[in-house]
């Protein structure tokens, strides 16, 4: 992470959002559902406060924040202390890995995707959630970054450099899903597409492990 003590002076902050804004999430975490497979054992990298892992059944999360960790534990997730460049566990350790939007605060997301597939189990599931950088919304976010407490230290990424990103590591990317239409969060659309050709700014990538190839 490139800045865990920006994570621990705001951790209310982030996860009082949530509640500010609980359309946004329950869509977000509707876009996720459309594309998760059912699974035993899951990983969250950078849980945050756990609001994602908590309500997609993800028993166990990564997250260097000490205070987000905390609110994470309450809300039942086993917070493992780290990042996600090196995970603190043995290789084919999980069926699923879930990333939401913590590939922009990474400082080696290449590293990370690498961490996720080794802890993966053959023809596991990597989801990665991210702001599309070319999506109305996501050129608001890079226009208005100095003004946001977290995107100022956010790296954007568009559709094609992660699944770049997923095919060097040798994951197959068979789904994609995005929603979140709109130039603020005052106007968003909220409507829920397959495939990416929509220009979402909420994005969700699957990629499987030694997976068939699919285009999607």
């Amino acid at each position: 992470m490139k800045n865990k003590s920006l994570f621990d002076e705001n951790y209310l902050y982030y996860d009082r959002w949530f509640e500010k804004h609980p359309k946004i999430f329950e869509t977000e975490l509707r876009a996720i559902k459309k594309v998760i497979p059912d699974f035993k054992t899951g990983l969250e990298i950078g849980t945050g406060t756990g609001r994602f892992a908590a309500a997609l059944g993800i028993q166990t999360g990564i997250e260097p924040s000490k205070n987000m960790a905390g609110l994470a534990k309450k809300r039942g997730i086993k917070v493992i202390d780290g990042i996600g460049e090196s995970l603190p566990f043995k290789n084919n350790s999980f069926d699923l890995v879930l990333i939401v939007t913590t590939i922009c605060f990474a400082k080696d997301p290449q590293q990370m995707i690498k961490e996720a597939n080794r802890v993966l189990r053959d023809n596991g599931t990597i989801l990665i959630a991210f702001v599309d950088k070319n999506s109305p919304l996501g050129q608001n976010y890079l226009k208005n970054r100095h003004k946001s407490r977290f995107y100022k230290e956010a790296t954007f990424f568009d559709k094609k450099e992660i699944f770049n990103l997923l095919k060097r590591e040798g994951f197959v990317v068979e789904e994609c899903v995005e929603t979140l239409f709109g130039d603020d969060l005052k106007h968003l659309k909220l409507k829920i597409y397959n495939g990416c050709k929509k220009n979402g700014a909420f994005v969700v990538l699957k990629g499987r492990k030694n997976g068939i190839d699919a285009r999607c």
